[in-house]
């Protein structure tokens, strides 16, 4: 068992989580990562360690809503994104970073309309979310991005208005991850138009 499957097991277990259904897994995450914190402050979590445990938090709420037809992508790939889910037309990507954006978010992904991609992180600095770098996502074919409310609430308003290629909210609460999966999800793939 990997370090950050053993740091989200003792976690769940805190939690009372253990036996429960991905969905009410997922529903738990800000207590989840909020318990992680606590561990992270006595003693610093590796950084490669938090990447997966992000990874498997993200694949909790993929397994509540898309639990047949989504992939984790293969080491040869995984500069693109670390999740494909299958989609009409095309695929959608799903890249998974942790706390901070930086640069990797905005230079994973497709970069094409035909494959768009999703960004969900736990992201935890509103600095990195200006109107002007949000909207640089936008070119690089990034359809919505999911952040922990917490952030989503300070960010501007014109940040959180603004709309995706679909006509739909760029910027999302990750609460709302699995339920926009299901409502965009037709004869088991995902309507990339719907997302």
């Amino acid at each position: 068992m990997s370090r950050a499957d053993e740091l989200i097991l003792q976690v769940l277990n805190q939690l009372n989580l253990q036996n429960e259904t991905f969905e009410t897994k997922y529903n738990q995450i800000n207590e989840i990562v909020n318990s992680l914190q606590a561990i992270n402050n006595q003693a610093a979590i590796h950084q490669k360690t938090t990447g997966t445990i992000s990874e498997r938090l993200c694949e909790f709420g993929l397994q509540a809503a898309v639990p047949n037809f989504y992939k984790k992508i293969g080491n040869d790939w995984n500069w693109m994104a670390d999740f494909s889910i299958y989609g009409h037309p095309f695929n959608l990507l799903i890249s998974v970073k942790s706390f901070k954006a930086k640069e990797r978010l905005i230079v994973s992904g497709s970069g094409n309309n035909l494959s768009p991609t999703i960004g969900w992180g736990l992201f935890n600095d509103p600095d990195e979310w200006t109107l002007d770098r949000v909207k640089s996502y936008l070119y690089r074919s990034f359809v919505a991005i999911y952040m922990p409310i917490s952030l989503y609430t300070q960010l501007a308003q014109p940040v959180r208005e603004l709309k995706n290629i679909n006509g739909n909210l760029f910027i999302r609460d990750l609460g709302l991850f699995i339920q926009d999966l299901r409502k965009a999800t037709q004869n088991n793939s995902i309507d990339i138009s719907s997302i």
